[in-house]
């Protein structure tokens, strides 16, 4: 099974729960106001190119009030902006940050040249040994819930389970933001769907064992329309550290901590009733209705 290698590495912010505010605000009415993005100004050394994917990868400077100093993936909003850029090219840019989504533009290359630090390398972090194939059962690993209860995934069988990885102060919002609001939609909508499945689970779990509490789990959770007893459940780690690694290696997520930032990949995954591995994506691409369907496969017997 073949795992997608595209990472992110985010800043911790202790602020990171204002960062979430959202950018389209509600009237009385009910419709949707548009407010302006938020602009930085941004400069740092470009690391890689991916003009497929319309991005550029760049070890930046501290970006004041959203995030530190560090490595990541930035989505152009044209894809002109890539034509003449090189590895270790230092950019200036601008960074324009909505809800849902974020893109740089007005790029300019200054001439002068920086290290490329990522050059043959993926993401190095506390997932190691070999991925568990299609198909295989995940081991029953223990968790708390955002009541502070302990818990174990076997807790959530009988149907099909979904579970994908976060932490609460990553501020991207195509990143882990994106994962609470696709679990979000994708609970509403299978609470309402007559063909659902009978039973079914949504779990969203921390790999930040050192600061993601069940308490900060379910604050941050209600910033997506998070509510206790449904469904949709946040799970964290902090008496059970050793079960983020494990759980990591066997889905192939890898996170790891360094001068006070995240590099982290994205793993969503799909079991059966069984606790079974029957699909993973393997980036923030995947969209709701994909993650139903494959739920929706999960329900029925393995061939």
């Amino acid at each position: 099974m073949k795992f997608h290698s595209s990472f992110i590495r985010v800043s911790i912010l202790a602020s990171g729960f204002a960062l979430l505010l959202s950018c389209n605000q509600e009237d009385k009415s009910g419709d949707v106001k548009e407010v302006p993005s938020r602009l930085f100004k941004v400069h740092g050394i470009v690391q890689e190119i991916k003009p497929g994917e319309n991005t550029v990868v760049v070890d930046h400077a501290e970006i004041p009030d959203y995030m530190g100093a560090m490595i990541m993936p930035f989505k152009v909003k044209e894809a002109f902006e890539l034509i003449g850029l090189e590895a270790g090219d230092e950019i200036r840019f601008d960074y324009k940050v909505q809800e849902r989504q974020s893109w740089i533009e007005n790029v300019e290359i200054t001439g002068k040249k920086g290290e490329v630090k990522i050059q043959g390398k993926g993401v190095e972090g506390k997932a190691a040994g070999g991925v568990l194939p299609i198909n295989s059962r995940l081991p029953d690993y223990r968790f708390i819930d955002e009541t502070g209860t302990p818990v174990k995934l076997s807790d959530y069988r009988g149907g099909p389970l979904a579970l994908t990885f976060v932490f609460t102060r990553c501020p991207v919002p195509e990143y882990c933001p994106a994962m609470m609001r696709n679990f979000s939609k994708a609970s509403k909508l299978l609470e309402s769907a007559q063909d659902a499945p009978a039973s079914w689970n949504l779990l969203t779990i921390s790999f930040d064992v050192d600061f993601d509490t069940p308490e900060i789990m379910k604050n941050w959770g209600k910033m997506f329309g998070f509510e206790a007893g449904h469904s949709w459940h946040l799970l964290s780690a902090k008496k059970h550290s050793d079960t983020i690694q494990k759980i990591s290696a066997d889905v192939g997520l890898k996170f790891g901590e360094n001068k006070g930032s995240y590099q982290h990949n994205l793993r969503t995954v799909v079991l059966d009733s069984e606790g079974r591995i029957r699909h993973v994506f393997t980036d923030e691409n995947w969209t709701v209705e994909g993650l139903i369907k494959e739920m929706g496969k999960a329900a029925l017997p393995l061939k």
